[in-house]
């Protein structure tokens, strides 16, 4: 399925869990709701930024929506009313109350929801922070940076551990025990607890990685990049699943569904595309 609406590249995109709704940020600075039962635009764009939105996140209740714009502005959205509730990377803890941010003003905030107000932080990332992600229980918090990944206890912010490698995008693990990060091309799979490197290898025929994603069941990732695809490979065996979801320009954001089932992506020509995602070789094998 192919949406068309946003006037400039998609850079993110998110599914709202417990609906059949794609939310999708883009340089053209709206966010934009999909219903994928009819393929077509919930309301009118969400225009609040007045900047390009780099990225968007849902959070696990399915209640809301937090996006990030280019000029540092983080804004959320009630996902029943699109109202905003109040004023780079972003995401949310598991219990949907707190996000985290990463700037390139060189640190990493989390945010109480309600309030807007900074309830940790500004924890010092030493260099530009690209990304964040939290661990399944909530407790740590990992971000990539220009130099390095650092993880973080959620409760005292203290550093756990830094791992010293580029990570443009950086994701834990649905069990929390490894890192999915991903600089240029190259592609790193770390342990979460000792930083040691389990598998490396290039995932793109270009330099230019810009995002990955874990499917929600651990059993695969996938990945985007410049060179006009979206790779899928498996979590256990690492290899590739299936062959490259090809795209008429380069691809940036990616999102899993809540069933595992679909991935969107969002592209430089302007569109948004959902894919039905390729079974790795040890789901066919459980299907047989």
């Amino acid at each position: 399925m192919t949406l068309k609406g946003h006037k400039e590249l998609v850079y993110d995109v998110t599914f709202i869990r417990g609906t059949s709704l794609l939310v999708t940020g883009s340089d053209d600075k709206s966010l934009r709701v999909w219903d994928l039962d009819t393929g077509k635009q919930v309301g009118e764009p969400l225009l609040d930024h007045n900047t390009t939105v780099l990225r968007v996140a849902a959070s696990p209740d399915g209640c809301w929506i937090v996006s990030g714009g280019v000029n540092g502005s983080i804004l959320v959205w009630e996902v029943a009313t699109n109202k905003r509730d109040l004023q780079r990377d972003v995401v949310f803890t598991p219990d949907s109350e707190t996000f985290a941010s990463a700037s390139l003003d060189d640190t990493v905030c989390v945010w109480k929801r309600e309030t807007g107000k900074i309830v940790l932080g500004p924890l010092k990332a030493g260099r530009m922070a690209y990304s964040v992600s939290y661990s399944p229980d909530g407790k740590k918090l990992a971000a990539g940076t220009q130099e390095h990944i650092i993880i973080w206890n959620t409760k005292t912010g203290k550093e756990m551990l830094k791992i010293e490698q580029r990570a443009w995008r950086v994701a834990f693990t649905p069990d929390g025990l490894n890192l999915v990060s991903g600089n240029h091309k190259d592609i790193r799979i770390s342990d979460a607890t000792t930083g040691d490197i389990i598998k490396q290898f290039d995932a793109h025929t270009d330099n230019n990685f810009h995002s990955l994603a874990i499917a929600p069941n651990g059993t695969k990732f996938a990945t985007t990049s410049y060179d006009k695809t979206t790779r899928f490979f498996d979590l256990t065996t690492f290899e590739p699943i299936g062959e490259p979801l090809e795209h008429p320009d380069g691809v940036y954001g990616l999102a899993f569904s809540e069933d595992n089932q679909l991935i969107a992506t969002g592209c430089v020509d302007n569109h948004v595309r959902t894919w039905t995602v390729p079974l790795s070789e040890s789901e066919k094998e459980l299907q047989q």
